[in-house]
């Protein structure tokens, strides 16, 4: 049999340190190894907001901090800051985003695998490249994770709202930076349609051809299966990400809710979600009683592995290595892949408490 283990870590516990609650949880794995955590702290009410950042190394097979907690980013005033995403790339490059008042986009850059960050840079005129298919009023990138592509490409997945009912109606796209962040181009847009309604929060993996898979929330009540999306094949040098209509995959449950998706190095995938099945919040409606999704729908972390063995290519998923761990309240989670190639790392919030769960995997041999 194959051996697995899973080890879990607190990070944080709603209401210590001065704030209500953390939310929106964001991994990468910098160049050097180390584990690159990021997420909003909330005050009470949830509309004053702190960015912070934090760094784990793995020692004994644990992740482990590596000193404290860093304040990202503090609001000034009123504005409402959100969405904090991390992008890893080669040579120790690491790409702080986030979002201010779902209008702005700020960037700060590290050249030593988040040693220390570079000053603010707005990119808020970015978003102007989409308003040709997308009347653009608020938008907002992924959060968690974005990626750098083997060819160096970095992908920024975000989503767009005409604002017409607070963040719907929605569509997925793309920034795309083929110079290390130096110019960024802007993808087509994907809207609803194909029994996918209002996309929103993604996540990108690159698959073994260079071709990107998405997968994304959506918004229709009664269909509880995740949204993907994948890009077409690009001929050299073109630089702009083209998407495909999109598609719902019926074997991947979806509690309209964030998720992660991740490239194995033997071209496998894993996506990682609160798994669901429509029994919780059914079971509430038979019996007459209002559905809270964020506690009947978010109540199983687990990790699933691509069926293809060999080209990533996505058709179904199972569970298979990596077990399932049941745990309530699960909002949000995204996850990253260590170099080792044989090592996911989650990070969520769940209940009062956030967690890195650090599973590793072997194959039999």
């Amino acid at each position: 049999m194959a051996e697995k283990t899973c080890v879990k870590v607190l990070v944080e516990e709603n209401g210590e340190q001065g704030f209500d609650s953390y939310r929106v949880p964001g991994i990468v794995t910098a160049s050097n190894g180390d584990l690159l955590l990021t997420y909003e702290g909330r005050e009470v009410g949830g509309n004053r907001r702190t960015l912070f950042f934090r760094r784990y190394q793995i020692k004994d097979g644990q992740p482990q901090p590596a000193g404290e907690r860093i304040t990202m980013v503090s609001p000034k005033g009123e504005e409402l800051l959100h969405n904090p995403l991390l992008i890893a790339a080669p040579e120790g490059r690491v790409y702080f985003f986030w979002c201010q008042d779902y209008q702005r986009l700020f960037l700060r850059e590290s050249h030593d695998n988040g040693e220390t960050f570079g000053e603010e840079c707005e990119l808020t005129s970015l978003i102007d490249g989409f308003r040709k298919e997308w009347p653009v009023t608020l938008w907002a990138i992924a959060p968690g994770h974005g990626i750098c592509k083997k060819d160096g490409i970095l992908i920024l997945p975000l989503w767009l709202s005409r604002g017409e009912n607070a963040h719907l109606p929605a569509c997925f796209a793309c920034l795309s930076s083929d110079d290390w962040g130096g110019t960024w181009h802007c993808s087509n847009t994907v809207p609803a349609e194909n029994g996918i309604g209002d996309p929103t929060e993604s996540s990108v993996a690159e698959r073994s051809d260079g071709t990107l898979l998405a997968t994304m929330r959506h918004e229709i009540p009664g269909v509880r299966r995740r949204a993907f999306c994948e890009s077409r094949k690009t001929e050299e040098g073109q630089n702009v990400v083209q998407w495909g209509a999109p598609w719902l995959n019926e074997k991947l449950p979806d509690p309209i809710c964030g998720g992660a998706l991740l490239t194995l190095p033997d071209g496998q995938m894993a996506f990682v979600n609160c798994a669901y099945g429509d029994e919780p919040a059914l079971e509430r409606q038979k019996n007459g009683e209002a559905v809270r999704w964020s506690l009947d729908a978010r109540q199983k972390l687990t990790i699933r592995i691509s069926a293809d063995e060999k080209t990533g290519t996505m058709v179904s998923f199972w569970q298979k290595r990596a077990g399932r761990l049941t745990w309530r309240e699960q909002v949000r989670c995204t996850a990253s892949m260590r170099k080792d190639g044989r090592t996911v790392t989650v990070f969520l919030t769940g209940g009062y408490c956030w967690h890195l769960f650090h599973w590793r995997f072997y194959d039999e041999t």
